[in-house]
């Protein structure tokens, strides 16, 4: 049974997005891994920004960072 968890920033992808894009995920693996569909699990987890670290800066510290860059 496949599980695939895929981790966004909070309100990155709308539900539709999300549903979508686990019934893209869940295709691909019927047809790459020929595993049946009800098999298939997708779990989109989402974690504030302040939860995600890039090069010891999170990311609203990444995004200020790149815009003073500019």
């Amino acid at each position: 049974m496949p599980l695939v968890e895929m981790y966004f920033a909070v309100g990155e992808l709308t539900d539709e997005q999300k549903a979508d894009l686990s019934r893209k995920v869940t295709d691909l693996l019927v047809k790459e891994a020929k595993v049946p569909q009800q098999y298939t699990w997708v779990f989109i987890k989402e974690l504030p920004m302040a939860n995600w670290m890039i090069d010891r800066l999170t990311l609203p510290e990444l995004f200020a960072k790149l815009k003073a860059e500019k």
